[in-house]
């Protein structure tokens, strides 16, 4: 299964990547992947004509879109659009980030991972060391 990784490049601008999940074992049911750790999920609902102009990810999160079409527009000028069954991994936590602009009424589920945890328990304030492994 392919995902979109946004990620904060050397250039400090955010970019995209198409990044495959891997198969780890085949089941009755189908092909699954490894298992990712999270912390959380929590479910959005958004309407038409929403923009959220340039903000990094609070912490690396996936989201997944299960209805409506998002605009998302990385630093360096690349835009994609996001509609039901895509997958953005957003991991730009630094740099001048990204927009996001909803294009029709919709809704996603956001599942945020553990690095920010553990950069809580830490005691540490720069997310800049935080690094995603996908």
């Amino acid at each position: 299964m392919k995902i979109i990784k946004l990620y904060t490049g050397d250039d400090n601008k955010s970019h995209f990547v198409e990044v495959d999940t891997g198969i780890e074992s085949k089941q009755p049911l189908g092909n699954y992947s490894k298992k990712y750790p999270v912390t959380g999920m929590m479910f959005r609902d958004f309407e038409k004509g929403a923009a959220f102009n340039w903000h990094t990810a609070p912490q690396p999160q996936y989201i997944i879109y299960l209805e409506g079409e998002v605009e998302v527009e990385a630093s360096n000028g690349e835009k994609r659009t996001f509609k039901p069954g895509d997958v953005l991994f957003a991991t730009d936590l630094k740099g001048q980030g990204h927009i996001t602009r909803t294009l029709s009424k919709g809704k996603s589920i956001i599942i945020t991972t553990e690095q920010l945890e553990k950069l809580k328990e830490s005691g540490q304030k720069d997310t800049s060391s935080i690094r995603c492994k996908l």
